[in-house]
């Protein structure tokens, strides 16, 4: 065999690997965006797609301190409304120009970007007392919390507790960067007894 043939030969083995290794790639890859094609198909979309348990999650905004944190037993996400799901969720106000604020419940929905906060099932509220307030507990079962804007709603009977003075109502509006409260339906105020003057 000459040497002009020989390379001949070598060319027509290189070519048929090369187009042997091509045709393999094109169908792996086929193969393998259909298998994606039949997950994400057959896939719950009631079911998260990624969770941490024990977690703490903070709210900052460019060159400013965080705004609140937010802990919790279990977070989960999910993915067809971008929703999130949380166990046991405790939500803190780190505003140092608003009064603290403490909210927690047995479980929690975010939505809207975290937003909106559904709180349900023992819901409490606390803020602790300052030198031109008293301390104030709210006690719920749903609380829906808007935490960039410190407001608070609920359509729920509702009990609240402002120093001596308990409040409920069904339904309530509370807006802790005004430092305003309004009583929707049914409202109930207790005042305590007047202290006799010496």
């Amino acid at each position: 065999m000459s040497l002009r043939s020989t390379q001949h030969f070598r060319l027509i083995v290189i070519f048929i690997l090369a187009t042997v290794l091509a045709a393999s790639a094109a169908w792996l890859n086929m193969v393998m965006k259909r298998s994606v094609s039949t997950e994400a198909k057959s896939s719950d979309p009631a079911r998260p797609d990624y969770y941490f348990d024990d977690f703490r999650y903070f709210r900052i905004k460019p060159n400013q301190p965080a705004d609140y944190k937010l802990t919790g037993k279990k977070i989960a996400h999910y993915p067809v409304n971008d929703s999130y799901l949380v166990e046991f969720p405790v939500l803190i106000s780190l505003d140092e120009q608003q009064r603290q604020q403490i909210a927690y419940s047995d479980w929690a929905y975010l939505e809207d970007e975290n937003s909106k906060m559904h709180m349900h099932e023992n819901v409490v509220v606390l803020r602790p007392r300052t030198k031109d307030s008293p301390a104030f507990r709210l006690a719920t079962e749903y609380l829906l919390y808007f935490p960039d804007e410190e407001i608070m709603r609920t359509d729920v009977e509702v009990n609240v507790q402002r120093g001596e003075t308990n409040i409920s109502a069904n339904g309530l509006e509370s807006n802790n960067a005004t430092r305003e409260m309004f009583l929707l339906n049914r409202a109930e105020v207790v005042y305590p007894p007047a202290r006799p003057r010496r």
